[in-house]
C-alpha cells in the first residue's frame, strides 16, 4: 500500500471484517483498502495522491461519473477524491482533511467540509456537493478550483422560500442533481422536502414535500405531496426519482404533470419481493439512486446491504449486488451512493467497508 505520511493521521482504521469477494465473481474492487481513515492534522499538499485502489478512502458515500472521470466522497474525511475511469490516478481535490466550515473564497482543497455526502458536476466541470452536516450546498468552480457556499446559513432549520444564499436553511441535505433545465435539486431530508435552487438566480424554491413525515399518495400533485425522508434523487427528461429513506420505498415525479407516483416499496421495512412486482418489495432505507442505460433503476438498499435493479419495463425487481447474491458477487456493509457510466457500469460506495465496487 501506498506510505501515509505520519504527520497526517492519528491512525488509519482497520476493518477487521473486510470481505473479500467470492472467486468467481463478475464484479470487481474500484478503489479504497478496506481501511477508515481519522485525521489529527490536514493532509500535507497534493496528497492523498494514486491508483484508487491503493488509497484509503473512508466511508465512501457519494459518487460522479461524467466525461470519463469519476468523483468519490469520504465523509471519514471530509474530502472528495477525482481519478480517471480506469482508477490509475486519483487525487484529492476538495477537503484538507478535517471537519469543518471553512474556506469559502479559496481553493477547495484547502477548505473544511463535514460529512459531504454527494457530488455533481455540470458541463464546465463545476462541482455541487450537499455539505451534510453543515447544511449547505457548495459549489467548487470547475476553471478556479475556488468553493463558495451556493445557499444555507450552517445552522440546520427551513427558512428561505423565494430567497437566496445565506437567507436559507437546510437541514441535513444529503443529494444533489442537476436538471437539466438550469436548477440544482437538493434532497432536504430532515425537511422531508425536495428544494431547487435557480443556478441563475439563486433562489430556492420548494418543489415537493410539505414536511409532514408520511408517505405521498400515488396520482396526486407533488408540490402539495408529503416525502417521508427523501434522501437520493436521479434525473432524467421525463422524471425525477426519489428515495424515501424512512419511507422504504421509491417515487416518480412526472415533470410535466407534476404529479407523483409509486414505483416500488411498500413502505414497510423489509426484505422481499426479489423476481416480482417492485411495489409489492419490501425495502430497508434505501439511500442511493441511479439510472443505467437499459433505463432500469438501480437501488442502494443500505440497511439490507444490497444494490437491488428494477427493470422498469417488466415490472420486477431482483439483487444484483450483496444482499441475497452475496456468495456470488460480494458482501456489502451499508452501501450508500452509486453513479453509472458507459464505459465503467455502476459504481457503489460500499461505505463501511471502506470501498467502491465496480459491476455491470
Amino acid at each position: 500500500m501506498r506510505a501515509i505520511p505520519v504527520a497526517a493521521f492519528v491512525f488509519l482504521i482497520a476493518t477487521s471484517s473486510f470481505a473479500a469477494p467470492p472467486e468467481k465473481s463478475t464484479h470487481r474492487l474500484f478503489a479504497g483498502t478496506g481501511q477508515g481513515v481519522k485525521n489529527a492534522v490536514p493532509y500535507p499538499p497534493g496528497t492523498p495522491l494514486g491508483p484508487a485502489k491503493t488509497l484509503a478512502i473512508g466511508n465512501p458515500f457519494g459518487i460522479e461519473c461524467a466525461d470519463g472521470q469519476v468523483w468519490i466522497t469520504s465523509v471519514d474525511d471530509h474530502c472528495i477524491y477525482r481519478g480517471s475511469q480506469d482508477g490509475k490516478r486519483f487525487k484529492r481535490v476538495v477537503g484538507n482533511g478535517l471537519a469543518g466550515y471553512s474556506g469559502d473564497g479559496g481553493p477547495a482543497v484547502d477548505a473544511r467540509f463535514n460529512w459531504p455526502h454527494e457530488v455533481r458536476v455540470d458541463g464546465e466541470g463545476n462541482l455541487f456537493v450537499a455539505d451534510t452536516r453543515n447544511h449547505v450546498i457548495r459549489r467548487v468552480d470547475g476553471a478556479t478550483g475556488i468553493v463558495t457556499t451556493l445557499a444555507g446559513d450552517g445552522k440546520p432549520g427551513f427558512e428561505g422560500e423565494g430567497d437566496r444564499g445565506a437567507n436559507v436553511q437546510f437541514k441535513q441535505p444529503h443529494s444533489v442533481v442537476l436538471d437539466g433545465t438550469g436548477g440544482l435539486l437538493v434532497a432536504d431530508t430532515v425537511n422531508h422536502r425536495i428544494r431547487r435552487i435557480d443556478l441563475e438566480t439563486g433562489i430556492v424554491r420548494t418543489i415537493s414535500g410539505t414536511g409532514q413525515r408520511k408517505l405521498p399518495t400515488d396520482g396526486q400533485l407533488a408540490n402539495n405531496s408529503p416525502l417521508y425522508g427523501p434522501r437520493s434523487l436521479a434525473v432524467d427528461a421525463d422524471s425525477i426519482w426519489v428515495a424515501l429513506r424512512e419511507g422504504n420505498s421509491i417515487w416518480r415525479i412526472n415533470r410535466k404533470a407534476n404529479t407523483i407516483h409509486h414505483i416500488a416499496g411498500t413502505g414497510a421495512k423489509g426484505y422481499s419481493g426479489d423476481g416480482g412486482p417492485p411495489r409489492l418489495a419490501t425495502f430497508n432505507g434505501p439511500k442511493g439512486l441511479v439510472i443505467d442505460d437499459d433505463g432500469n433503476l438501480l437501488v442502494v438498499d443500505t440497511e439490507n446491504h444490497a444494490v437491488r435493479r428494477i427493470d422498469l419495463s417488466n415490472d420486477r425487481v431482483e439483487t444484483v449486488l450483496g444482499g441475497s447474491v452475496s456468495d456470488r458477487t460480494f458482501p456489502l456493509k451499508r452501501p450508500h451512493g452509486i453513479a453509472f457510466g458507459t464505459d465503467v457500469g455502476y459504481l457503489v460506495a460500499d461505505s463501511e467497508f471502506h470501498r467502491v465496487l465496480q459491476g455491470q
